[in-house]
């Protein structure tokens, strides 16, 4: 039987009905930038107020360490700049030093045990820390267990920069997937409990991790398409995550998460909220959630700031959704596949 088709375990179905108030319902953030990239850097040391305001409670909070050696080019965000050995690393040292430092001058915790996971399912506001790209690892896994004992939870294996893990949708194939590295790293991912994110992989890399990992894992942030994107397109296209694979993630008990540039879905609160129903008609209601990129997207983002994100789920209300399969979509799923790579660990 297909992992899609089972109900998304005993932790969603035991979800609360009631945190700030009768009926709350606690939202996730799969992919969110909020104060770390370029913009709303104010928010950081109020960040916990911004996500109790909203009833957000679980945010994936990424560091981006090849941000230093990106540009925007005629065809996207690429790689403009070439770094020299060590400076993934160090780039990735001096974000989680402001990210830590963040963190302790708000009320916002880190996600590092079940029990967080637990309290953050009751409306208590966490944090998941994430690595967009495992560049900062420069193809060893030295530096791996010191990132778990800071806290990372979720690493996402490639983001726009040639790497030594695997091809990127965005730019020409050099490993025909993933290499012999990122099947490594996938499989010590598992063993320290860290929840492997596929997002900007190739459809080749996604065939791949998916009969390496042990634990189910996610596309954190973009959209479904048709069809994958080639490495040749441009501009948000160049970002698809085809059918075929998003079914596949789903079938490994995975989940999609959407991104909110509205070109690529029409755009509004409302049109979020509607792109989410389709995208529970295409993969099923367990295997949807929120992944906004908050911050690290260009003008005609839809998530502006995290109340935005309330916003859609009231949306989703209005549309008279089941409210099993809002809790899924807003909170569950994202939670859930955490919990499965957490559990995985030295299993």
């Amino acid at each position: 039987m297909k992992r899609r088709a089972f109900v998304a375990s005993s932790f969603l179905a035991t979800l609360p009905a009631v945190g700030l108030g009768q009926g709350f319902i606690p939202i996730a953030d799969a992919h969110n930038h909020l104060g770390l990239l370029r913009r709303n850097s104010e928010s950081v040391p109020i960040l916990g107020q911004l996500m109790k305001e909203s009833g957000i409670s679980l945010l994936s909070w990424a560091v981006v360490p090849d941000g230093p050696f990106l540009g925007m080019t005629a065809s996207g965000i690429s790689q403009v700049r070439t770094p020299s050995p060590g400076d993934m690393k160090a780039s990735y040292d001096r974000q989680m030093v402001y990210a830590l430092q963040g963190l302790s001058a708000n009320g916002v915790k880190i996600i590092r045990t079940m029990e967080d996971l637990e309290q953050a399912s009751l409306g208590k506001p966490y944090v998941c820390l994430t690595s967009e790209g495992a560049d900062f690892l420069e193809g060893k896994l030295d530096f791996l267990g010191q990132a778990y004992e800071q806290g990372i939870r979720h690493v996402q294996l490639v983001h726009y920069s040639n790497n030594a893990v695997g091809d990127l949708q965005t730019e020409r194939p050099m490993h025909g997937g993933l290499s012999s590295f990122g099947k490594e790293l996938i499989g010590a991912l598992n063993k320290q409990g860290i929840l492997v994110d596929l997002a900007h992989s190739t459809r080749e890399s996604i065939d791949q991790a998916l009969l390496v990992s042990k634990a189910p894992m996610i596309w954190s942030h973009s959209y479904i398409a048709d069809t994958a994107s080639s490495w040749t397109a441009s501009g948000y296209r160049s970002r698809a995550l085809g059918l075929k694979e998003a079914k596949k993630i789903a079938d490994a008990g995975g989940a999609i998460g959407l991104w909110s540039l509205g070109p690529s879905f029409g755009g509004g609160i409302d049109g979020y909220a509607a792109e989410i129903s389709r995208m529970v008609n295409l993969v099923g209601a367990d295997h949807v959630m929120f992944g906004s990129d908050q911050d690290g997207l260009p003008q005609g983002a839809v998530i502006n700031q995290l109340a935005d994100l309330r916003k859609v789920v009231e949306s989703l209300e209005k549309k008279g959704i089941d409210e099993k399969v809002v809790r899924a979509v807003a909170f569950g799923n994202y939670a859930r596949c955490l919990k499965s790579a957490m559990q995985a660990r030295n299993a």
